[in-house]
């Protein structure tokens, strides 16, 4: 893509030029150019003149090649780098790279344009290049690479480079801009299955709560078919009148808006079994697994209360049916590792269960549940669980 700037060197990021010497590119022109020179005077009569301009020639062409190849890329000029500060893992974005060429008195031909990516882990030194065929003084161009984060976490892109090396050139001029760009890579998106609702069967008022009728504070929230040691009082005449069948009952739910409806715990504790690469892949899942947990959950204007440990802190997260809430938890959840301590998180189970009442969830990275587990009131996902209550994995 190439455009004009009407201030190309204003705002515009001047680079450092490295220069690698390629002799045998630039003077191999002019050693085959010798060579058949020298054979063709030996078989004919060539003049002196000739065989001067023949060999001087080659040689004139080297120079001016490699002086234009490192002065177009001094003259290159850093306008503007195109790429979002956060992503979904699984999702693709484009990057997009634009230069100027300040004041030089030829075009710069050939440029070629790469960058580094690079995460906490791998690092890519050069990545694809792109080609700018041609751009010219006072003008600008843009290069541009799809991309696709497969990794949660952070991803740093720079610094970018610029070559150029003009055929017959002795040199590669590469004009080396060091800028970074860092991305946040969210936890890629799940969708649910919709029977994913049967993990919040008997959660409102209508069951297991001490007070059978409704306090002042609390919320209207919907209706429900009647269930063994649901109160009478909450019975919702209309609409078991309405399903002609008097022993199909519906009972009325409420909500207190100041408390929690959910509490969900993330496990980080990496298992006694297996390897490190199947660890972060239970990980990743159970990340993702619960964002679209807490992002259901908010649809159904439920509160969650979203638990777990980071590093030697324990990190509690409120989330409401709010947008911003689901973006917070995002961002926090793309810097999580597998980090976490057993005795810990294994308190911090019981701690829920004992001082907020509401109904916890447990998202655990363990293949089975633990048989202290098995004695709490909470209701445990395993990574078998994750791929059943899974749809799709949209990004």
């Amino acid at each position: 893509m190439i455009f004009r700037l009407e201030h190309p060197l204003r705002e515009a990021f001047a680079p450092r030029v490295e220069v690698e010497f390629a002799p045998l590119i630039g003077f191999g022109i002019f050693i085959v150019t010798l060579i058949a020179v020298i054979l063709a005077g030996s078989l004919h009569a060539v003049p002196r003149v000739l065989l001067v301009f023949a060999v001087a020639f080659p040689l004139l062409w080297v120079v001016l090649a490699s002086l234009l190849s490192y002065t177009s890329a001094y003259a290159l000029h850093m306008v503007e780098v195109d790429i979002p500060t956060r992503l979904h893992a699984m999702g693709k974005f484009r990057l997009g790279f634009a230069l100027t060429l300040g004041k030089h008195a030829f075009p710069a031909i050939g440029i070629m344009v790469n960058t580094r990516f690079r995460t906490p882990d791998v690092a890519i030194e050069s990545g694809p290049w792109a080609e700018i065929p041609l751009l010219e003084a006072g003008r600008g161009a843009s290069a541009h690479w799809d991309v696709v984060a497969k990794e949660r976490g952070m991803l740093y892109v720079g610094p970018f480079r610029a070559a150029i090396e003009l055929p017959g050139s002795a040199v590669r001029a590469t004009a080396v801009f060091e800028t970074f760009r860092a991305v946040t890579i969210l936890p890629a998106i799940y969708h649910l299955e919709p029977f994913v609702d049967a993990l919040l069967a008997g959660r409102h008022l209508a069951a297991g709560r001490y007070q059978k009728v409704p306090t002042a504070i609390e919320e209207y929230v919907g209706a429900r078919e009647y269930r063994p040691g649901d109160s009478p009082k909450l019975i919702h005449r209309v609409l078991s009148l309405r399903t002609g069948d008097p022993n199909e009952l519906y009972v009325r739910e409420f909500q207190d808006p100041s408390r929690d409806d959910i509490c969900m715990v993330l496990d980080t504790a990496p298992p006694l079994d297996g390897d490190k690469s199947l660890h972060r892949y239970r990980l990743e899942k159970a990340i993702c697994f619960a964002c679209a947990l807490c992002r259901t959950f908010a649809a159904r204007r439920l509160t969650v209360r979203f638990v777990y440990q980071y590093g030697e802190r324990i990190e509690a997260l409120r989330i409401r049916p709010l947008d911003l809430d689901i973006e917070r938890l995002e961002m926090q959840m793309a810097h999580v590792t597998l980090i976490g301590d057993r005795n810990v998180i294994d308190e911090m189970l019981r701690e829920e269960v004992r001082h907020h009442g509401a109904s916890v969830i447990f998202v655990s990275l363990r293949p089975n549940e633990s048989v202290a587990h098995q004695r709490l009131p909470i209701v445990t996902l395993t990574p078998d669980h994750v791929p059943i209550f899974t749809r799709e994995v949209v990004q």
